[in-house]
């Protein structure tokens, strides 16, 4: 009984008499896979309130160096591409937060959820101009000259950056992230969060989108294309 049950299990390494235990790990005939535990990041979940609000930054800031260093590879010259005085871009905050709420029931078609990132960034992006351009009669950006581009607000080269972009904080960055600022200590979290968030509120237009307001428009360096 012991041999057929050897041969049926295919493994030369069960001598003697069969037993209940712990298998030979260190034995096995097929090598284990590794478990590479940070490729596993659950893109499916749902985020608290507060790691919502320091995504936001986070995506400010990123969008705020992504800028700069566009820039500054482009012209040589270093210049705040900001908004606003402190180094983040809240356009890029709302656009990373928003594709994480509102898109979340496309998470399992990544191509659908391609297409739906490109759309919304494309209306945040549009909206934005339109706002910048007639609050304080400046264009911060001007794609016009660029491949299929509307009215020089948005353009297409531009949206598929931000659809791939937008890919990347659903799948990878926003669930790292989310691992990470889970092990933060949860008083420290909020605070830090309650401490930008007042940064940023004294500084915005009623209309909280994140744009400047007439206070912090004399600080404001446009943007040059």
């Amino acid at each position: 009984e012991d041999e057929s049950l050897k041969k049926l299990l295919n493994d030369r390494y069960l001598d003697g008499k069969l037993s209940t235990g712990s298998y030979p790990r260190d034995k096995f005939t097929i090598p284990e896979v590794l478990h590479r535990k940070w490729l596993k990041l659950d893109y499916k979940r749902d985020y608290s309130l507060v790691n919502i609000v320091l995504f936001f930054f986070t995506f400010a800031i990123i969008g705020w160096l992504w800028e700069v260093a566009l820039h500054l590879f482009s012209t040589g010259n270093f210049v705040n591409r900001g908004t606003l005085m402190e180094p983040w871009l809240p356009i890029y905050g709302y656009g990373g937060v928003l594709i994480l709420i509102l898109l979340k029931p496309f998470r399992e078609k990544p191509y659908l959820l391609f297409i739906l990132t490109c759309l919304l960034c494309g209306i945040i992006e549009y909206l934005t101009s339109w706002y910048l351009e007639v609050t304080y009669n400046l264009r911060w950006w001007d794609y016009t000259g660029y491949f299929i581009n509307i009215n020089g607000r948005v353009c297409l080269e531009g949206l598929l950056v931000f659809g791939l972009g937008g890919c990347g904080f659903t799948y990878l960055v926003a669930p790292f992230l989310d691992n990470l600022y889970n092990k933060i200590k949860p008083s420290i979290k909020y605070l830090v969060a309650i401490i930008l968030l007042v940064t940023l509120i004294p500084k915005v237009s009623p209309s909280t989108l994140g744009f400047p307001s007439p206070i912090t428009n004399i600080f404001l360096v446009p943007f040059d294309n």
